[in-house]
């Protein structure tokens, strides 16, 4: 943040040493809880290509160079998008589906013994009575977790995945290709959860959806957002979403994120569905 706001500061004094600002001022707009994206929106179409706006997402606010005039109609500008914000209901199910394998044994007879069926003298062998025949078969056990969660519009909220993810290596391996992390230092105890941002148009709902990394690194409790997958998806209110089903950039990475252990160490697939409700 820090070094973006230098970046920022040194961009406008040079930008200003041009000595062809006359007539215009800076002016530091900080936005609160107002949508950054559509503040930096109405801002662009009120800036002259004589003056210059620097957006800092970082710090939430805009850094324009403008004429008093410009001035005056940006603020007007900002105060009728600057709407008391509303707070949205998120309510979230969490299904767990553990793969697990069953053998199905079946025996030519006619007794149920123990849940098998035997039915026995059929077998055609000599010294045979039973003949047994094994069929191996998939069964999914599944449990349902639910959460809900109040967030002012604008606002973000943090949803818990796992405390443990499965493929912590390739997560790693990957974050070090795209310029998350780096070094030699392995992290440990990686857990993921789901960064959620609601903002109310009207009456949709806008949503951004980040994935998040908890993990100790050379003994420290960090933190870090994969900002690049990023997904925004804009809904009806009360409409359901099923988290895996939305477009990714990163068909592999979704689908290991949202991946965990169950308590006796087995993968299971997570299936997250969110339901987000305007308040009254």
């Amino acid at each position: 943040m820090f070094r973006g706001a230098t970046l920022l500061l040194a961009a406008l004094l040079a930008w200003t040493a041009r000595g062809d600002v006359s007539g215009m001022r800076v002016e530091v707009y900080p936005l609160g809880l107002m949508d950054f994206e559509l503040a930096a929106k109405v801002a662009a179409e009120i800036v002259s290509p004589a003056g210059k706006l620097f957006p800092d997402k970082s710090g939430q606010r805009l850094i324009v160079l403008e004429t008093d005039e410009r001035h005056a109609a940006l603020r007007k500008a900002l105060e009728k998008i600057n709407v008391p914000p509303k707070h949205v209901r998120i309510r979230v199910a969490f299904q767990d589906a553990l793969q697990t394998s069953r053998r199905a044994v079946e025996v030519e007879g006619q007794a149920t013994i123990g849940g098998v069926r035997v039915r026995t003298g059929s077998s055609g062998s000599k010294g045979a009575s039973v003949s047994v025949v094994g069929d191996a078969r998939d069964a999914t056990a599944s449990s349902l977790v639910e959460q809900e969660l109040l967030v002012i519009s604008g606002g973000q909220a943090k949803l818990f995945v796992g405390h443990e993810v499965p493929d912590a290596d390739w997560f790693w391996t990957w974050g070090c290709q795209h310029g998350l992390w780096m070094g030699n230092i392995r992290w440990r105890e990686v857990g993921a959860s789901m960064r959620v941002a609601p903002y109310v148009i009207d009456r949709r709902i806008r949503l951004r959806l980040t994935p998040e990394f908890s993990y100790l690194l050379d003994g420290q409790r960090m933190t870090t957002a994969v900002e690049s997958l990023t997904t925004e998806v804009i809904v009806e209110d009360g409409q359901e979403l099923d988290l895996g089903g939305l477009p990714t950039e990163n068909r592999e990475f979704t689908s290991r994120f949202l991946t965990g252990f169950t308590h006796s160490g087995e993968r299971r697939a997570l299936g997250i569905r969110l339901r987000a409700q305007i308040e009254p």
